[in-house]
């Protein structure tokens, strides 16, 4: 039987109908200094559970922000951009017990019982130990990160935990530290072989959604940085037991990152992205925009803020470019008071001020 397309893992795994949030949560009394009170920004484990579900203390009783279950109901929201993601952890306490922390299966069982999927990012903390030269330390932080996702059933029935869409290497790898677009390829490889290794089926091993910014590189927005991992990826040869073209054909997704109007984004959809890929006879991937929207700076107002953000999501609906598009997640901060610089009156801080990127020196 032949492997699926990218595209046909997408619908298998659910992520061909995305109506999105780019989420990272936060404590009210978070600071990006690092160095404090937590530490890291990961919060979408364990300890963290009152934040996007509640605890339950008593049967009559909920506690908790119970942010995955508003985002469902009240905007409709199927799936969630994550960001910093932290490897899990196992330490004993004063009797010796075993006590485990940062984990995060609780968050994607949240996440699929309101019928949502979640991208599981290999964080910019991997990329800059990469940076560094440390590739061992960088590998087991990957390999925690896999084994954590699927079920610890026996071969070959180990499947991703309910709740993972898709695999994001990276966020705007172009952007941070020394931006090879080798270290993508690094951590694909990794992924490929602890599949391996773990006798992992095919329908059982998620898509890989690379995530760039809408820079320009090579003539067109975003692209360009892709087409460099591919350019590394036929570089390096095989990937675990795949050649680079089928390793293309079937795990890469396209993300980026457009805060352009509506009309840029539909000609960019329907035009200019499949002609590029068409230039370099490369087979199109599917693709999905992670960071949707506007500030008011760049709008004028609340109400113009709200219009562009509508034009943007109509024009980025699932099933769009040529049956490639994923659809998209909206970039909303909300309940982020450290989020002053650059933060405008609709509660969304600008772009250049976005902290879902890097918190502090601590990206995990």
């Amino acid at each position: 039987m032949a492997n699926m397309t990218a595209l046909d893992r997408c619908k298998h795994f659910g992520v061909a109908n995305i109506q999105g949030m780019a989420y990272m949560p936060g404590p009210s009394n978070y600071t990006k200094t690092s160095g404090g009170l937590y530490e890291n920004s990961d919060f979408y484990n364990n300890i963290f559970l009152e934040l996007w579900s509640y605890r339950n203390p008593m049967p009559s009783e909920l506690y908790g922000r119970g942010d995955l279950s508003r985002f469902q109901k009240q905007l409709g929201v199927n799936f969630i951009h994550c960001y910093d993601w932290a490897a899990p952890i196992t330490q004993k306490d004063q009797n010796g017990n075993e006590q485990k922390f940062l984990e995060h299966v609780d968050f994607l069982r949240v996440c699929n019982f309101h019928g949502m999927k979640a991208t599981i990012p290999i964080s910019n903390y991997t990329m800059q130990l990469l940076s560094e030269g440390k590739v061992v330390e960088a590998r087991k932080n990957v390999e925690s990160i896999i084994g954590e996702i699927y079920t610890p059933q026996v071969p070959p029935n180990r499947a991703p935990i309910p709740g993972a869409g898709m695999w994001k290497i990276f966020n705007e790898y172009e952007l941070w530290f020394d931006r090879k677009p080798e270290h993508v390829v690094t951590v694909m490889t990794w992924i490929v072989e602890w599949e391996l290794k773990n006798s992992i089926q095919d329908q059982n091993a998620l898509p890989m959604m690379v995530c760039t910014s809408f820079g320009m590189e090579d003539g067109i927005e975003g692209a360009g940085y892709l087409k460099k991992v591919r350019d590394a990826l036929f570089r390096q040869g095989k990937i675990g037991s795949f050649d680079p073209a089928q390793f293309w054909n079937e795990r890469i997704v396209f993300a980026t990152n457009p805060q352009r109007e509506g009309a840029a984004i539909a000609d960019y959809l329907a035009d200019r992205l499949p002609a590029y890929w068409k230039s370099y006879d490369i087979p199109v991937p599917p693709v999905m925009f992670t960071e949707l929207g506007s500030s008011i700076e760049q709008t004028g107002s609340e109400a113009n803020q709200a219009e562009w953000m509508s034009q943007q999501i109509e024009a980025s609906k699932p099933g769009g470019s040529n049956g490639m598009m994923l659809g998209a997640c909206v970039f909303l901060n909300e309940e982020r008071p450290w989020e002053e610089a650059g933060k405008d009156r609709g509660g969304r801080a600008g772009m250049n001020d976005c902290s879902c990127r890097r918190v502090g020196g601590s990206i995990l």
